[in-house]
């Protein structure tokens, strides 16, 4: 069956210095606005921000910091501090979480909001979800909304001098982006259960995986130099276009899958969601993913080219026993966990059990091979 929603595309402007723009951008947006973000990022963020806004233009009325966590409570919470002040609309300011917490605190107030992301770690900043996490601490649930924010603008003289780990891990979960897709819809065809707008969505999804593992390296160079260089501006817009109209435009079915329920298993253990970042995490499960299907060789090639970014691609590496007692909860997460509701055939326990051992072993993959 093919979607009659209606599909908004997202309006974005990325590059150096950008966040000039603000004001003539926003105009249409009204004449006041408040900031929701991450107190390093406005530290970052908001000296050039009010910079732009110099000679004119929207008035900020507040910045305040988004707690730390994208929960229900932090976005009640805004909401009650914002409606008083009756902003025109709002800017989420910082990464992934100050961002989607921003999202929600709009939708509970119905104002447009502009993503400002100061640094280079998802898809969040255009896509038309938050990724919701219980108080204390993992994940809890998806919040959906009917269109993404009304603007993003990328500022990667603002994102390059962001810590370069966020930047590594940002590569590890657009590349997953592509595997994900790709292996949701795999038991689906355009026409029956594939829709057209999920066909483009999952065929755009190799613009998250092939320029990342040509120019993934290098760009990652120029980010542990601050420096907004090309590598790192072609795979920036890996990550947060590409990635997110992947997610715009394809069915939620095919967003998700073995990889992000790994992620989000992992996390059930303390120290791995106080110590290791999300796309680290989702670039593990991408291998347990493909050794799972029957990928071993892509497998291998995936995982040389995280070694050379330095993400974890071990359990030991994180932490985490091998042993089948201390993982179940993790195994549960992986198998039960919403990401799960479409997958070309049953996934076990016990297969993703062994798959996890598998990736422990793997040798690396032959010269010259081609992931």
């Amino acid at each position: 069956m093919y979607l009659t929603d209606v599909v908004t595309l997202p309006r974005f402007c990325i590059g150096r210095g950008v966040l000039s723009r603000f004001p003539a951008l926003c105009a249409p947006l009204g004449g006041t606005f408040a900031v929701i973000g991450g107190e390093t990022a406005m530290e970052k963020g908001l000296p050039p921000l009010r910079a732009a806004l110099a000679d004119g233009g929207p008035e900020l009325l507040a910045a305040l910091p988004f707690g730390g966590a994208c929960t229900q409570a932090a976005m009640e919470r805004l909401a009650d501090a914002l409606r008083p002040l009756h902003p025109d609309f709002l800017v989420g300011m910082g990464g992934g979480k100050a961002i989607d917490t921003a999202k929600g605190t709009a939708h509970l107030l119905d104002l447009p909001l502009v993503s400002v992301p100061t640094l280079v770690s998802n898809c969040a900043p255009i896509t038309a979800l938050s990724v919701v996490y219980r108080e204390d601490g993992p994940f809890e649930r998806f919040l959906f909304y009917d269109a993404p924010p009304a603007l993003t603008l990328v500022d990667l003289s603002i994102a390059a001098k962001a810590p370069a780990a966020y930047f590594r891990a940002a590569l590890g979960d657009t590349l997953a982006k592509h595997l994900e897709a790709t292996f949701s819809a795999k038991a689906d065809r355009l026409g029956d259960s594939l829709d057209h707008m999920s066909a483009i969505g999952i065929a755009l999804s190799s613009t998250c995986y092939d320029p990342i593992l040509a120019f993934g390296r290098a760009a990652l160079d120029e980010a542990e130099h601050g420096e907004a260089g090309p590598a790192m501006e072609l795979c920036a817009r890996s990550v947060i276009v590409s990635a997110g109209l992947v997610s715009l435009l394809a069915n939620d079915d095919y967003n998700c899958a073995l990889a992000h329920a790994v992620c989000y298993g992992l996390q059930l253990f303390p120290h791995v969601e106080r110590t290791c970042l999300h796309g680290d995490l989702v670039a593990y499960g991408a291998l347990v993913q493909l050794v799972l299907d029957g990928q071993e060789d892509r497998a291998r090639r995936l995982r040389d080219f995280l070694v050379t970014l330095g993400t974890p691609v071990t359990l030991a590496q994180m932490g985490v026993p091998t042993g089948r007692a201390a993982l179940e909860p993790t195994l549960a997460e992986a198998t039960e966990g919403p990401d799960m509701a479409h997958i070309p055939y049953p996934v076990t326990r016990d297969m993703v059990y062994e798959a996890m051992l598998r990736v422990e072993a793997l040798s690396p993959a032959a010269p010259g091979a081609q992931a």
